[in-house]
């Protein structure tokens, strides 16, 4: 399989996939479906013309459609997209793989140059590793969208509630966004420190998180959902440090 292409087509997906995120509700704007379309479509210059070459034009051209029905039911809707998701790695990989042959553009290698002529003006030789620069974008987008959507629907077939439902009345929607992002913050940096190898730094990021929940752990059911988030974040944070770790 070319990995590079994989990563290169995946990632724009992701990309137009962070119109999920903080999003609770099914997407009922068309424009957003075609923002959907629109980033995966940006690979397109950058590939050689070939079978596989429409074929992906067609499958990219055909996801607003898929995505539209994943969409359908706010019922279930973490575990849709996701669904969604799974059906867009399998349909690139089968694309990025040798049946389809997918290559990049003749003018690449050019661009190639251009690039680490600005970067390296002196005129060394050398090449871009795409793979591994893709692969840590990759890493980071799964980070800050798709991890978050799995960590969610495991929580809810837990029946995990971490409030009152009085209490969730009086908490508003800025206050769940800021611990969004808080979740945001704690998986990349387990990421970044994982993949640079700082391993015992990923408890000075625990024990930060801790500090600033601390007046709050006084309700056990929060503490133990807080304590059971933070371990699933964790863990799949360092998940995907590793996989990516075996691309760089």
């Amino acid at each position: 399989m070319n990995y590079t292409i994989f990563f290169a087509i995946l990632n724009l997906i992701l990309f137009s996939r962070l119109r999920f995120t903080l999003r609770d509700k099914p997407l009922s704007d068309t424009g957003d479906f075609v923002r959907l379309t629109i980033f995966p479509l940006l690979i397109i210059p950058f590939l050689s013309v070939t079978a596989g070459w429409v074929v992906l034009i067609i499958y990219l051209l055909l996801r607003p459609i898929i995505n539209r029905l994943f969409e359908f039911s706010s019922t279930n809707l973490n575990r849709n997209r996701m669904d969604a998701l799974f059906v867009d790695i399998l349909a690139v990989g089968i694309l990025a793989s040798p049946l389809f042959a997918l290559q990049p553009a003749s003018w690449m290698s050019g661009f190639e140059q251009s690039l680490l002529h600005l970067f390296h003006p002196e005129g060394s030789e050398g090449t871009v590793n795409w793979q591994v620069s893709f692969a840590i974008l990759f890493g980071f987008l799964m980070i800050l969208n798709e991890i978050n959507l799995l960590i969610r629907y495991i929580l809810e077939k837990l029946q995990l509630a971490p409030i009152s439902e009085l209490q969730q009345q009086q908490i508003d929607e800025k206050q769940f966004r800021t611990g969004r992002v808080i979740g945001f913050l704690e998986r990349i940096f387990v990421f970044l420190f994982i993949l640079m190898g700082q391993y015992t730094a990923i408890g000075f990021v625990l024990a930060a998180k801790g500090v600033v929940r601390y007046p709050e752990f006084g309700n056990r059911n929060f503490a133990e959902y807080i304590l059971i988030g933070t371990l699933l974040s964790v863990l799949m944070a360092m998940g995907v440090a590793f996989v990516v770790g075996q691309f760089i």
